[in-house]
């Protein structure tokens, strides 16, 4: 199949742009619209594939790129053990083993070290914070090898329950308390500053539009709280919303793939405590919907693979949401007393993994899309660390001590990467292991650019993929340039291999996200046996 009819086929306006992020779980949220929603299948079961780190009194957030999880190992409130008491600490995800660590330059009245996320092979972190009362430099280092490449020009007080985000070209951009700033992400000079007035210092962070060109964050206002809209580019104020009713916040606003702001705004006041959910109608924000909510802090939400919204509802529940109305569609059980900074994390085919946040009643919870549960497990002190959710769908959290921990189910396929430079081309090689039962069937990898649910019906089984010209290509185009080995038969082991590769020089839309499934085909009757897991793959600048 000629590369040009693929060309047209990625920049196609089959869909609204879906998010991206620049590392496979980049940040707090997981992505840049911070939405809690991963590229790959998680665990179906607590299944651990490692447990180890070096000791931490507290837990702070996993990101994760490639093979990689990054984290902040604590050994003391500062001052206490600094200069290096704070380490990031780069583990290998398959095996748990350290492969590098570093301690980011301290001085005088620094705070603990915190990381703002991984982005085209940088990782960005500072010693700032403590609830916007420490100034310090960003810091960034080679992801792979932890070598020290630049130190920001400016200072940020920006601080590890903020989130950070990036812009499409990898720039950090760093929403603090009274300031907005992003810094170029190959030399750390100050690209701009912005002024705005968050209600709590400590929980300022924003999160990109879809369209990958304007910032989110959420500012006191006269009569409460409002979502602002900045430029990117310029960090210009472009227009600000309606005002939500209440005194303090400590949440930061998400966006869903179809555009929508949502914002968890509460107080611990049931009066003013609402989840809400705006349009952005290019010219200003409209509130569409509101529902009550439960006081949380520092909480992370998430939207699912066809829409649905996931918060927390009154009573300490997990809610998922119609994301047209706001209609309560399932309720999980509570997830406990000790319910205040919960996180949720969703993957492409519904499945929702929640952390509750609590210190003796810390627990990771795993839903299905409507919200039974499916597994849980203790997790001590969890504070932020985790759910983040990798290559392989493994899926990350972190407690004290040495209680890191990765779980993993083996998957019929897997990807060795989950991002290609749109810009440069290059390959993604697809490994397929059905089991002995399925030798000398065919396989076929197809693909699809609108997303995994509600799927395609496939003979008896659904194919997590939504069928869409890009669909239409992959099943009409098997063993193309561009997909050697994706139409062949299986070993007697019930394993093949398949690839995409991708030419140079395209330009899709920002945050064009496609994902691949394979179908398990029968010869002698044409049936399909089995459809594998589906795996989502970014294309980057």
């Amino acid at each position: 199949m000629p590369f040009p009819i693929l060309r047209a086929s990625l920049l196609a306006g089959l869909c609204a742009p879906l998010a991206s992020a620049t590392g496979d779980w980049a940040n707090s949220g997981g992505n840049d619209q911070r939405n809690g929603l991963a590229l790959e299948v998680g665990p179906a079961a607590a299944q651990l594939l490692w447990s180890s780190a070096p000791s931490s009194i507290i837990a702070w957030l996993p990101v994760i790129d490639g093979r990689r999880v990054y984290s902040v190992r604590q050994t003391g409130f500062p001052p206490a053990g600094e200069p290096n008491g704070s380490p990031i600490v780069c583990q290998d995800l398959d095996t748990g083993a350290v492969l590098w660590s570093v301690n980011v330059p301290h001085a005088s009245g620094d705070w603990t070290t915190w990381i703002a996320g991984v982005s085209n092979g940088r990782l960005y972190a500072s010693r700032s914070g403590n609830g916007a009362s420490v100034q310090s430099f960003l810091h960034a280092y080679d992801a792979a090898t932890g070598a020290w490449l630049w130190t920001s020009t400016e200072k940020t007080d920006m601080g590890a329950y903020d989130g950070a985000v990036f812009a499409p070209d990898g720039d950090p951009v760093l929403a603090s308390f009274t300031r907005i700033k992003r810094f170029d992400a190959q030399t750390g000079a100050l690209v701009w500053s912005a002024n705005r007035l968050c209600s709590v210092s400590g929980n300022c962070g924003g999160a990109l539009a879809a369209s990958g060109d304007a910032l989110y964050v959420t500012d006191a206002v006269v009569g409460g709280h409002a979502i602002r809209k900045h430029s990117l580019a310029t960090g210009a104020l472009l227009y600000t919303g309606p005002a939500m009713s209440g005194f303090t916040l400590q949440n930061t606003p998400f966006v869903g793939p179809d555009g929508t702001i949502y914002l968890s705004r509460t107080q611990n006041n049931a009066a003013t405590d609402f989840f809400y959910a705006f349009t952005d109608t290019g010219s200003g924000l409209v509130e569409k919907w509101k529902v009550p909510a439960q006081w949380t802090t520092n909480a992370e939400c998430a939207v699912g693979p066809d829409g649905s919204v996931y918060m927390i509802g009154p009573g300490r529940v997990v809610q998922r949401l119609d994301p047209d109305n706001g209609t309560v569609l399932a309720s999980s059980a509570a997830l406990g007393a000790g319910t205040i900074a919960p996180r949720i994390a969703t993957d492409p085919l519904g499945n929702v993994y929640v952390s509750n946040g609590a210190f003796s009643e810390g627990r990771l919870f795993a839903f299905n899309a409507n919200l039974q549960t499916q597994w849980q497990v203790a997790v001590p002190n969890i504070n932020i660390g985790g759910p983040s959710i990798g290559i392989d769908g493994t899926l990350v959290v972190a407690g004290i001590g040495t209680n890191v921990r990765a779980y993993r189910t083996a998957r019929a396929l897997r990807a060795d990467r989950l991002a290609l430079s749109s810009s440069a081309g290059g390959s993604v090689n697809f490994s397929i292991d059905t089991g002995p039962a399925n030798a000398g069937k065919l396989h076929l990898l197809v693909g699809s650019l609108s997303g995994t649910q509600p799927g395609t019906p496939a003979g008896a089984l659904v194919l997590p993929l939504n069928y869409d010209a890009y669909t239409a290509l992959t099943l009409s185009a098997p063993n193309s340039a561009f997909l050697p080995g994706s139409l062949g038969s299986l070993d007697p082991q019930g394993k093949g291999a398949s690839a995409l590769s991708l030419p140079g020089g395209l330009t899709p839309p920002y945050g064009l996200t496609a994902h691949h499934a394979v179908v398990v085909i029968d010869a002698a009757n044409l049936s399909v046996t089995l459809v594998s897991n589906p795996i989502g793959l970014r294309f980057d600048a």
